[in-house]
Formats: C-alpha cells, sequence, structure tokens
C-alpha cells in the first residue's frame, strides 16, 4: 500500500518508494516505483486511491499532471489497500489494444508464485493451490505428446521453490523467477539450480552422470527470494547476483536427493 500522505509523490515524483528500508520490502523487484509514474506519465486520465483503517486519500491525473486530490474516510468494513485506474494516452500509443493472451500468462504467473492468491480479469478467476507444481503440469498438459517420465517432482524452502521432471522431449525447458519476476534470460539462480538438479540425482542414484545425459528432456520451474537482486538489465530478464550459488546448489541437491 501506500502512505496516506505520500499518494501524489508515490505515482509523480521519481525516487520515491519504499523499497530503502529491507524491513518493509524483504522480497522485491523495482526499488524506485518508476513503474507506477510510467504508467501516469503515459495515460490521459490516472486515478490512485490509498486506503488504511478508515481513511483515505485519493489523487488524479491527466497526461502526468495533478488534476484534483482529496484525503477522507471510507465506510466501515472497507479494507485496506490501492486502487488504480488508468486510461491509455492516445496520444502516444494512438489506436491502443491489450494483448490478453500476454496479460493471462502474467497473470498466471503471479497465480502460480503466490499459492492460493486470486485473481480476477476479464469475468475469470485465477488460482493456484500447488504453485510451481500447477505451473509445471499446465505446461506439459499444453504440449502435445510431451509423454512425462514420472510424477512432477516438487520442493518449496524459505526462499526456494522448485519443480521438475523429465519428458520424452527434446532440449530443455525451464522457467525461473526471482521475487516474483519471470527471467525469461535465467542467470546465476537457474545455473545453480542446473547444478543442484544434477547433483542431487547422482548423490541419490550414487552415480556419475554427465550433466547433459541427466538434463535432456528436463522440464523444470525455479524461484528464489532475494533482498537485493541484482539483474543484467532495466527488463530484469537476467539475474546477475553471484553470492547466492552454493545455497541455491545445496538446498536444491538436498531437495532433489529427498524427493
Amino acid at each position: 500500500g501506500i502512505p496516506l500522505g505520500k499518494v501524489v509523490e508515490c505515482v509523480s515524483v521519481i525516487n520515491t518508494g519504499a523499497k530503502y528500508n529491507s524491513e518493509v520490502f524483504q522480497f522485491s523487484v523495482g526499488l524506485n516505483g518508476v513503474g507506477t509514474k510510467a504508467v501516469n506519465a503515459l495515460s490521459s486520465w490516472f486515478r490512485v486511491v490509498s486506503v488504511r483503517d478508515g481513511k483515505c486519500a485519493e489523487a488524479v491525473f491527466e497526461r502526468g499532471v495533478l488534476k484534483d486530490q482529496r484525503t477522507g474516510t471510507v465506510k466501515p468494513g472497507v479494507k485496506n489497500g490501492t486502487l488504480v485506474e488508468f486510461i491509455p494516452d492516445e496520444k502516444v500509443f494512438n489506436d491502443y489494444d491489450f494483448n490478453v493472451e500476454f496479460l493471462q500468462k502474467r497473470i498466471w504467473n503471479y497465480a502460480y508464485l503466490n499459492a492460493g492468491l486470486v485473481l480476477n480479469f476479464n469475468g475469470e478467476q485465477y488460482v493456484s493451490e500447488n504453485g510451481l507444481l500447477d505451473l509445471l503440469d499446465s505446461e506439459l498438459d499444453s504440449e502435445t505428446g510431451n509423454g512425462r517420465l514420472y510424477d512432477v517432482g516438487y520442493y518449496k524452502g524459505k526462499q526456494l521453490e522448485f519443480a521438475f521432471t523429465h519428458s520424452n522431449n527434446y532440449g530443455e525447458n525451464y522457467f525461473s523467477f526471482v521475487n516474483g519476476q519471470y527471467t525469461s534470460d535465467g542467470g546465476t539462480h537457474l545455473s545453480a539450480f542446473k547444478e543442484g538438479l544434477l547433483k542431487g540425482i547422482n548423490e541419490y542414484f550414487r552415480k556419475n552422470y554427465k550433466s547433459e545425459d541427466v538434463r535432456e528432456g528436463t522440464a523444470a520451474a525455479v524461484a528464489i527470494k532475494i533482498q537485493s537482486p541484482i539483474f543484467e538489465s532495466q527488463t530484469k530478464n537476467k539475474l546477475g547476483n553471484t553470492e547466492i550459488r552454493a545455497w541455491i546448489v545445496n538446498e536444491t541437491k538436498a531437495g532433489v536427493a529427498d524427493w
């Protein structure tokens, strides 16, 4: 949520954010709240309302310029939270359209990463009870002739969650996330997971299989939570933190062997 006295700043003034305090946000992706400011600047109409303990603050912008703001109270029973409404600016985007398929995939990712969270979009509910286990099941079920070789293996720890199986497909198929952000290009967390998977399988079977033999046909999803993620670009597609490698390898290895 947004503090009532900071509603205008949080959606319009750069470098305004709560994430400099690691006690407030343990695991986050963004830092300065640039996302809300960019949406505000690129909207012909933008409204934000913050509700906290019966009180509320509201601000309305047009093309990034503050047009109206007010504070007040809300009816009894209204939950704490933040409401954001916006209309994309046609002067910027011309005749725009929303990519529904992209949005559905993003919403499903949030559901898988937050088991039990209910998301509503266009009259449909998106909810996952089993986290990454559901993600992998869904991805494999959508493929034709995937022929998974065994039930999906699953592990969930405090900062690491993963699911894996092997199928008759060629190559490898991975889905990796950092603090809820989909990292399409992987990074150190994914390479550490792959190493841990190999070590876990070798330990359990007391073999010395080569990595390419174990990883061929792998389908896996891995999500980690870390305090200070370092991404290799602003698009946050690839994680660069090197200090996380050892614990991910060890925890993955133990989780795979236990399973």
